[in-house]
């Protein structure tokens, strides 16, 4: 299927701070955080975690700074500050604390102590200063844009054990990148030159594993137990082994033979292709994130008028189409707005019933909607403009291989014909289809959800006035090209202080322009898609440990290593 490669960048992309925990219970907590379960006394050491993943051929690098899907996996050696779950909690790692001070334009974090690197030199606060005045050096690494003028950083100094990181002005949206980045030591990257070209053979990090090879014919990289790593007990494995193939199938197959332990992976038919081969040990954790999206080009006529929109997502019957795709166990999924779905309790509830409206299946609302606005249908069936002429025919762009979206795509076709719209479903390249995104040149698409650890992130990514340019010039993330003043206002309410009252006003008001004006229309779930099995190992992610909810084990995967452990 592929998307799950883009899970890593949109993880990137993920910006607010949550005062507290969100609404996950954890009774397993630890002295660290939600992410590190408390499994008690009687644990198995021992044993290697072995992942597949359906990434293709992986380049030699182990830059923490340049890594994507195609290069090693480089957090089981460095650390960042803290672990932030999409459910917005906060796990302490190189930081054991932290607050904002100074109206919100300053950033303190507490270094943690006893910490030393790999080859045994003291970690220290100063290597943290180091890093981020390091990115500043070299514009060519700081991929999340940390020093980016439109970030407001000004400085990163040390006092004793804390860093300080100092604004211009208040920019909660920062919080994630800064306390996510790697953290690397001075001794060793202040002789490197030119660390966009460094490829790093020799990592020396804070993690809790070591590299030790990399096979490149079996496309399979080994890491071992750091025995110096500063978490008292972990990790609990010996080593991990991390493997790239070419195609799910592959995935699947080696699961099932219980060759590798855990993917990252849609499995069409799961419980009859994949948890019926060994109910007992094949499991499948599937947690709903969010949405994908039906996207307009709003700035494109028809799809400029809201009524417009609204009808289109009203003639779409969305529970045949979870159905069809995903079986019986997404079935009573409904989520209609951009809120993802652990973050729920943000939505405005006097607005619940307007949000599930829009998203219910109702084709006969949806021709009385077009037709209040002179969009009627024609003898022959045909949807018509309020000028009497036949409306085009519309594309319905997806990814080709993205099996799941390519079956929706074909669905809705089908299903607006009832209103009189006729669409072409349209499969691309990639880069084919992701251009047409940026460059405004489709006219509806099914799109990925920037996932957030509050709300702001995906509203921020959808309808900032930042991040989108006119048709034919190149968009960052609003590829609807839809704005609005009140909402941009809004964003920035929220970015500017710490005050949840505040923010959740900030958000309702979002909330109400975007269901008024339906500027994009949720459509299908986002899931975690972990899929492994249990043979050997024990002390995965589930309903009753929801410790690691990131979008995919390729975001972090150190965490589910770090409680992993022999069954």
């Amino acid at each position: 299927m592929g998307k799950v490669k883009f899970f890593v960048l949109l993880i990137a992309l993920i910006g607010i701070m949550s005062i507290g925990f969100a609404d996950v219970s954890y009774p397993y907590l630890t002295q660290y955080g939600p992410a590190i379960v408390n499994w008690g006394s009687n644990v198995k050491y021992g044993g290697t975690l072995k992942i597949i993943l359906p990434n293709g051929p992986l380049q030699y690098s182990l830059n923490p700074f340049m890594g994507n899907n195609s290069t090693l996996p480089t957090s089981f050696i460095y650390e960042s500050l803290f672990f932030i779950n999409l459910t917005g909690d906060v796990t302490n790692m190189l930081g054991t604390s932290y607050k904002w001070t100074d109206n919100n334009t300053e950033l303190d974090v507490t270094i943690r102590q006893g910490v030393k690197w790999s080859d045994g030199v003291p970690f220290t606060p100063q290597d943290v200063v180091f890093t981020f005045n390091y990115l500043k050096a070299n514009p060519s690494i700081d991929l999340n844009g940390i020093w980016s003028s439109a970030n407001d950083l000004v400085s990163v100094t040390a006092s004793g054990d804390t860093v300080i990181f100092k604004l211009s002005q208040p920019n909660m949206a920062l919080f994630q990148y800064l306390v996510g980045e790697p953290i690397i030591p001075e001794h060793i990257w202040a002789n490197i030159s030119d660390p966009a070209k460094y490829t790093n053979p020799n990592p020396v990090g804070t993690g809790p594993f070591l590299f030790k090879s990399f096979d490149q014919p079996a496309n399979t990289v080994t890491y071992v137990k750091n025995p110096n790593y500063w978490m008292t007990g972990r990790p609990y494995l010996d080593s991990v082994v991390v493997t790239s193939v070419n195609s799910n199938d592959t995935c699947t197959l080696a699961l099932i033979k219980h060759e590798y332990d855990m993917s990252n992976l849609y499995i069409p038919g799961v419980e009859q292709t994949y948890i019926s081969k060994d109910p007992s040990n094949n499991k499948i954790w599937w947690p709903i994130l969010g949405n994908n999206h039906l996207i307009f080009n709003d700035a494109k006529y028809p799809f400029n008028i809201p009524d417009f929109r609204k009808a289109i997502s009203m003639a779409i019957n969305r529970n045949f189409i979870l159905t069809s795709l995903y079986g019986p166990q997404f079935s009573q999924y409904n989520n209609p707005t951009l809120i993802t779905y652990p973050l729920r309790s943000w939505l405005d509830p006097t607005l619940t019933s307007l949000a599930s409206s829009l998203v219910a299946y109702n084709p006969k609302a949806a021709q009385d909607l077009l037709a209040s606005i002179g969009f009627k249908k024609n003898a022959q069936g045909l949807l018509t403009g309020p000028d009497g002429k036949v409306l085009p025919t519309f594309t319905l762009s997806v990814v080709t291989g993205w099996t799941d979206w390519v079956q929706a795509e074909a669905i809705i076709a089908q299903e607006l014909k009832e209103i009189g719209l006729q669409v072409n479903p349209v499969q691309q390249s990639f880069g084919q289809y992701y251009s047409s995104l940026q460059t405004g040149t489709f006219d509806m698409s099914i799109t990925w959800l920037n996932l957030g650890i509050n709300p702001y992130t995906p509203y921020y990514f959808a309808f900032s006035p930042t991040q989108t340019a006119p048709i034919g010039q190149v968009a960052s993330s609003n590829f609807s090209r839809y704005t609005n003043p009140l909402i941009t206002d809004a964003l920035q309410v929220f970015n500017t202080t710490s005050d949840q009252r505040l923010q959740r006003q900030a958000i309702y008001t979002i909330e109400r322009i975007v269901l008024d004006d339906l500027p994009v229309a949720a459509l299908l779930p986002v899931p975690m898609w972990d899929v492994y099995q249990t043979s050997t190992l024990a002390g995965f992610p589930d309903d009753q440990y929801p410790y690691y909810m990131v979008g995919s084990i390729q975001v972090a995967p150190e965490i589910l290593a770090l409680n992993i452990h022999l069954k």
